[in-house]
């Protein structure tokens, strides 16, 4: 479908349907479009009417029913030419946009349909991708996650949370983080970041202070179990013995 709306069959001269304002897809011929030229070069596929429409397309999206030259497109043919086209710019864009900085599924989606292209298009594209193994949530959620335990020493929560404000769906979030986070490695995690909290901290390591470090660790998304732990291990041995 373009611009959110349903498909509308074009007749003989019913090809004047556009899409929004400020959309990168290629423009619809107004009346009737004989196939002007027709050629692969360069890894792309080149349809050229006479009503001075140019289609560039990938060569396996070329859709069935192309005519010889010379000849009437149909609309249903042209809709199919227009639709690939606008895919093989979507797929340029989102290209770059990865190439720039790895972003969710539905950040990369939403810029795309801001910037003019179709929702059709941009799904299928996205679609695709992912169907290829070449892109999605879960290559960028792994990604994230291992991009955050090189520099802080958080748990499996606080990636989760991360990824769910980035729009990446919850069950995928907790999926991932217990992939790339296992449990040995976040309880090594949750020591370190209690040591550092202790290091930092200034008066008596009492109840009191005890209490910060478990917050602390807490919302550097270890879970209230191994924050309480963590905290109690490291702990600096106070002056005099108290009962814990």
């Amino acid at each position: 479908m373009f611009s959110g709306g349903k498909k509308k069959p074009y007749g003989r001269r019913g090809y004047s349907e556009r899409p929004e304002a400020g959309s990168a897809q290629p423009g619809f011929p107004t009346g009737e479009a004989r196939l002007l030229d027709f050629r692969e070069e360069s890894g792309s596929v080149h349809v050229v009417l006479d009503t001075g429409h140019k289609y560039e397309i990938a060569p396996g999206s070329v859709p069935d029913g192309i005519p010889a030259e010379g000849e009437v497109v149909s609309a249903e043919v042209i809709g199919a030419v227009v639709l690939a086209a606008e895919r093989k710019v979507v797929a340029r864009r989102v290209f770059a946009m990865l190439d720039r900085r790895l972003q969710p599924v539905a950040r990369l989606r939403n810029k795309l349909i801001e910037r003019g292209q179709t929702a059709e298009a941009v799904d299928a594209v996205l679609e695709q991708m992912r169907d290829q193994g070449l892109y999605s949530d879960r290559r960028y959620a792994e990604a994230f996650c291992r991009d955050c335990l090189l520099s802080r020493a958080v748990g499996r929560r606080y990636l989760v949370k991360k990824l769910r404000e980035k729009q990446v769906d919850g069950h995928l979030a907790a999926a991932v983080a217990e992939e790339i986070l296992d449990r040995e490695t976040e309880i090594e995690l949750a020591d370190r970041a209690a040591t550092e909290r202790w290091r930092r901290s200034r008066g008596p390591a009492d109840y009191k202070a005890l209490a910060k470090v478990v917050r602390f660790l807490m919302g550097r998304g270890f879970d209230a179990g191994l924050a309480n732990s963590a905290a109690r291990k490291v702990q600096p041995k106070p002056e005099t013995d108290l009962d814990y």
